[in-house]
This record gives C-alpha cells, sequence and structure tokens, in this order.
C-alpha cells in the first residue's frame, strides 16, 4: 500500500463534467508498493471514528487509509461519499492521549459528478505532438506531481481544473495497492475551499507494454464545497 496518447472517455450526459481546459501534464514519478493494506489500518482505527467518518462522508464511494511517521505509524484515514470528503488523523490530546482529529470538506447539495476516463494506449506511444506545456504550479509537492503524472492526460486535467484560476489546494494525498504492474485500488484527490476532485480506479500494464502505456480504468469526481468542518 501507498497512500499517500489519451484514451477515450465516456462522459455523463446528466450532470456531466465540462471539458476542461487543457493543464499541462506533470512527469510520472515512482510508485513504489509498500507492504501494509488499508483494511489492517482501518480495523485499527476506532469504531467510534470510523462511524463520524461515514455521517460526514455519506454513502461511501471510495476510502484509504495510510500510517503517519508523524504520529509513530498510527494509521490516518480519508473517507470519500456523495456527501463529502473525510479525513481522520492521529493525534495526542493535552491528557496525552492518543486521539483522532477529524476534517471534512462537505459537498453542495447535487454538485458531485463524474466522467468515466477509460485509456487504452497501444505498446508503444506515439510520436510526440511537440514540446509540452509544463504543468500548472497549483501547490503540489514532488511526490504528488509525479503520482499524477502517470494518470492518463485526460484525469490530470480533470483533476486539476478547478485550481488553474488560483484557487489553492488545501489537501492531498492518494493511495495504491495491488502489484508492480497491477494496481488493484487507486485514490487520487485534490481539495480546495471551493472545489475537491477525485479520481478512483484501476491500473494493469498488459503483456508486451510498459508504464509509459499501462490502462487506467478511472472514474474522475468533482463537487462544489458548500463548507469546512476542522481544518
Amino acid at each position: 500500500m501507498v497512500p499517500s496518447a489519451p484514451g477515450t472517455a465516456e462522459v455523463r450526459r446528466d450532470g456531466a463534467l465540462d471539458r476542461p481546459r487543457a493543464a499541462g501534464l506533470h512527469r510520472p514519478g515512482e510508485m513504489a508498493l509498500g507492504d501494509a493494506l488499508r483494511a489492517e489500518c482501518w480495523e485499527s482505527i476506532g469504531p467510534r471514528t470510523r462511524q463520524r467518518l461515514a455521517e460526514l462522508s455519506g454513502t461511501a464511494i471510495d476510502w484509504f487509509t495510510g500510517r503517519d511517521p508523524a504520529a509513530d505509524g498510527r494509521p490516518y484515514a480519508v473517507t470519500f461519499g456523495h456527501a463529502g470528503l473525510s479525513i481522520a488523523e492521529p493525534r495526542i490530546n493535552t491528557d496525552h492521549r492518543p486521539v483522532y482529529a477529524i476534517s471534512s470538506f462537505q459537498f453542495a447539495p447535487g454538485s458531485l459528478r463524474h466522467v468515466a476516463v477509460d485509456h487504452r494506449p497501444a505498446p508503444q506511444p506515439g510520436p510526440a505532438a511537440g514540446a509540452a506545456a509544463p504543468p500548472p504550479e497549483i501547490g503540489l509537492s514532488q511526490a504528488a506531481g509525479g503520482v499524477l503524472g502517470n494518470l492518463p492526460p485526460r484525469a490530470q486535467e480533470l483533476l486539476q481544473t478547478p485550481f488553474l484560476q488560483g484557487q489553492k489546494v488545501l489537501r492531498n494525498l492518494w493511495y495504491y495497492e495491488g502489484f508492480e504492474h497491477r494496481f488493484t485500488a487507486f485514490v487520487y484527490f485534490l481539495a480546495g475551499a471551493n472545489d475537491v476532485t477525485v479520481a478512483t480506479g484501476t491500473m494493469v500494464v498488459p503483456a508486451g507494454h510498459s508504464p509509459a502505456t499501462a490502462h487506467w480504468s478511472l472514474t474522475c469526481y468533482r463537487a462544489s464545497v458548500a463548507r469546512r468542518i476542522g481544518r
């Protein structure tokens, strides 16, 4: 587990995302695999915390966990649902007891939209179409930009579009698990004061392909933020 040529997209006709303005693409970075699975971390988080995450996020779409090195490896959790995106982070309270701080980006009713991105390039990349635009400066770390750079161009555009006019990325986390040539789960989100974008799905590198021509099956989501809970 690690928390932290374009295909053709199927677009929902009802409430679908608009076609985004072109955004520069990030260069792909390394996506190493760890040895922990999200289910194991999830079970070590208390039931009251898990229940609160479910209440805030609503009907579940996806979720993940990871271990926070700044909190002695205690797990954190992210839940993404129809009502919001919520994060539980390990903390120590004033009595020196381990607790969880919960924050949430609550979605405006009816604002959650999605697009399917089914990326199936040929085994050999096509010829370059000239110099590519540099990736936008939206406040991502090098590691975050590297993970994003592995995604299909269409998915990168959809994730970044709300942040191209100056909206700041306040939270950004990701998760994937599986094998070197196949991710059985993948989640990546960008959250700002006004919008949240999320990509979820799977990846496979078919025989005869390389990571540069991996096949991705993703759903990209976007929702407007009505209010924030916590930081």
